[in-house]
């Protein structure tokens, strides 16, 4: 599957090789009508410039800062938000284009990494989410580990969530059959998959990270983190955006931020974040309860 341009594989290799600074930041062609949104809206965030604010910013739009909170659109203008990763010499840009309506861009700078969702609506592009996370110690995160088995009933049987449409529905079907297993979870996730979490960082492609077998269980099984909230927009038939609130057993809830895309004949994911809410408790579970 071609997933970049030329020029972003070779302006890749530059940026690897430290050749050049600046190669990461001007890797795509000046006429990537995606990228020429973000920087024009970037800019009008940093100026407070309302007019170019409301011309790029999806009605739907929410964000989620580093701290784990998800503000709506209006929520963010009133507060004066800034994204916390501009352009600039040292960024490092990679750009995901899902399709022909929907771009993931990643901009990165040192621990902050910035997740923004762009789609087209019409013949113009918007952004519908923005995801900002401040990587911290993985020792510092909190990890209980169950001491029994705790079934996957939500996520992987249902959820607190009601498709609009059948797109939507298939989507949730094969996501949940994605988190049901290590094979479904190969299966339905594309090979250049990469994560991005509040503790750890990115990690590598798919295709680098679940090779093998399986490392081995320590403790009775958990199901994957339950599901307390979530929404999902239909950019086309073969594109959606999934956003949900997932407390994890024995950790912090977190916000996940995920891209879906039909491909090789099935549904996989293209896109994660996982940005975790530092306000949050941590969720224990009682046995038969």
């Amino acid at each position: 599957m071609k997933r970049y341009p030329t020029a972003f594989l070779v302006a890749g290799v530059l940026c690897t090789a430290g050749l050049f600074a600046f190669a990461c930041q001007t890797a795509r062609a000046a006429d990537d009508p995606a990228v020429t949104a973000d920087k024009a809206l970037m800019q009008a965030f940093e100026k407070g410039d309302k007019a170019t604010l409301n011309k790029y910013l999806e009605p739907d739009f929410t964000w989620v800062d580093p701290d784990g909170v998800m503000v709506t659109r209006a929520d963010a203008l009133a507060l004066g938000m800034k994204p916390q990763v501009e352009y600039g010499e040292g960024v490092q840009i990679r750009e995901n284009k899902i399709g022909e309506r929907a771009v993931w861009l990643q901009l990165h700078a040192g621990n902050k990494y910035s997740g923004r969702v762009w789609v087209k609506r019409g013949k113009d592009w918007k952004l519908l989410h923005t995801t900002e996370i401040v990587t911290r110690p993985e020792e510092e995160d909190i990890r209980v580990r169950p001491t029994y088995p705790i079934p996957c009933i939500n996520p992987c049987q249902t959820v607190p969530y009601r498709p609009v449409d059948k797109v939507q529905a298939t989507v949730l079907a094969s996501w949940q059959e994605q988190i049901s297993s290590r094979e479904q979870l190969i299966r339905h996730t594309d090979e250049e998959q990469t994560m991005v979490l509040t503790y750890g960082g990115e990690t590598p492609p798919r295709k680098v990270r679940l090779t093998g077998p399986a490392p081995p269980r320590s403790g009775p099984p958990v199901g994957s983190p339950p599901v307390l909230w979530m929404r999902m927009w239909t950019i086309d038939p073969e594109t959606v955006v999934m956003v949900a609130c997932q407390p994890g057993y024995g950790t912090k809830a977190y916000w996940s931020s995920r891209v879906f895309h039909f491909q090789n004949g099935l549904w996989q994911m293209m896109e994660s974040y996982h940005n975790t809410i530092q306000a949050s408790g941590v969720m224990t579970e009682v046995e038969g309860k």
